[in-house]
């Protein structure tokens, strides 16, 4: 072992530095072993911060374009290798273990659309995947283990001996296996320096999801509650209902995430609107992890009042719902489709028939996102379940008793039932999907694409 402050390690230093120049950056009073094989292609680098050990028999490779970054204080093992397309970067005060393999890219499938016709075969022939992997800070990787492209191991993390790690690990976590699975949490203090990862999600859709509350500081401050009787002013209109109880409940499942929401929900749009505000949204930059989509029950309900110019036939429909994914197939890493629930009572239309034609809308909405790649939540059948426990009738659907329970407030918005029925079913969907889980591993991309979307 040689120390950049010894005059062994200053040779080490002069080697690297004489070969790759400015490319290779290591800090003070680090103990490097002089067989550590320095690999740095065009337009790549290695950054070490201070105090970090590395062992013998250790490669770092950064592949053209590619970029490892190690923090202080950390330590490498015996043999590991770091193989870096896009960016490896390890936190500092992680270990890393004898024999650990890290690579931010796998070689692409053998395929018409990845080969070249008439090109020799070789390994490298298909091309690459590729997404940045993160060690976060106090993590300790033990031996033998393989972490594959655009993963995260989080913050104090362990993973045991052998495991491979195919997806994120959140912090304060043990994880072991191939592929590897938490088994056990341990609570520990995070690094307030480090940046937290965030997961963004746009909503685009009605007022079902728009779900405006009137609202005063007052009414959620236990000690200062208003007196029965007493009046105070209206200081904002909050966005609230299902919405809003999904993403408080994702907060608290994952503590570690910060959950951006972005709610383009629309008080009376139909399809048409919510296509309109989607590009706009899209035209200023918008750009979302996960995009969930809504629309229907006003194409449906304008035309059965009679407001012709404001209703969207089934046609016109399916070609803006599928207008509207494929733009956010290029916007958003994931794609949700609620359907529309029926509609409870509303004295001026048939309600049934309304409600048949939506199950239409519901349809072609299913086959919209099947085509996406999309994954639908029918929320129809428990609406149906828990109105009809409530005394609602789907062959006469009226308005409820005074005081007894509905899954609507007004016959069409959803009551506090029904937004907690829609975000059950909801929420089941996307865990079932294991959508939010999947996200936390970065998207493993042509390496052309990652160069642009990774970028630093």
């Amino acid at each position: 072992m040689t120390s950049v402050t010894d005059t062994d390690s200053i040779a080490l230093t002069d080697r690297v530095r004489a070969r790759y120049g400015d490319a290779v950056h290591i800090g003070a009073d680090c103990d490097i072993a002089d067989d550590v094989d320095f690999v740095v292609d065009t337009d790549a680098t290695i950054t070490i911060g201070d105090r970090v050990s590395i062992r013998r028999g250790t490669t770092l490779q950064a592949n053209t374009g590619g970029h490892i970054t190690i923090g202080d204080d950390t330590a490498l093992g015996e043999n590991v290798v770091l193989s870096a397309m896009t960016r490896i970067h390890i936190g500092r005060g992680a270990g890393i273990s004898n024999m650990v393999d890290i690579h931010d890219h796998n070689h692409r499938a053998r395929t018409p659309d990845t080969l070249t016709p008439g090109e020799p075969i070789t390994p490298w022939a298909s091309g690459f995947d590729t997404a940045p992997v993160t060690i976060e800070p106090g993590a300790i990787v033990a031996n033998k283990v393989s972490i594959t492209a655009g993963v995260t191991i989080g913050q104090n993390a362990r993973i045991g001996a052998n495991a491979v790690v195919t997806a994120s690990v959140p912090p304060n976590t043990t994880a072991v296996g191939a592929p590897a699975r938490v088994t056990a949490r341990h609570p520990g203090p995070l690094d307030p320096e480090h940046p937290r990862p965030q997961l963004r999600i746009g909503w685009f859709g009605t007022s079902l999801m728009e779900h405006y509350e009137a609202h005063n500081p007052r009414l959620a401050v236990q000690a200062d509650l208003p007196e029965i009787g007493e009046q105070i002013t209206v200081t904002e209109w909050r966005k609230r209902g299902y919405v809003h109880v999904l993403t408080t409940g994702w907060s608290t499942r994952y503590p570690w995430i910060t959950f951006t929401t972005d709610n383009h929900g629309e008080g009376g749009a139909t399809s048409r609107d919510v296509l309109t505000n989607l590009r706009a949204a899209v035209d200023a930059g918008g750009r979302w992890d996960l995009a969930v989509l809504g629309v229907g029950l006003n194409d449906v309900w304008r035309h059965h009042q009679g407001r012709m110019s404001e209703a969207v036939g089934i046609g016109e429909y399916d070609t803006n719902i599928r207008t509207a994914l494929g733009l956010l197939s290029a916007c958003a890493r994931r794609i949700v489709v609620i359907g529309e629930p029926p509609i409870g009572w509303d004295p001026t239309i048939d309600v049934a028939a309304a409600n048949g034609d939506l199950t239409e809308y519901n349809q072609r909405a299913r086959r919209a996102a099947a085509d996406h790649d999309a994954v639908f939540v029918d929320i129809w059948d428990d609406i149906t379940y828990v109105a009809t426990c409530f005394g609602w009738s789907p062959a006469t659907p009226t308005a409820p008793a005074a005081e007894a329970p509905s899954v609507w407030a007004d016959g069409v918005h959803l009551s506090e039932q029904g937004d907690e029925t829609v975000r059950h079913i909801t929420d089941q969907a996307i865990t079932a999907h294991r959508v939010l889980d999947g996200l936390l591993t970065l998207d493993r991309l042509d390496r052309a694409t990652a160069a642009r979307e990774y970028a630093q």
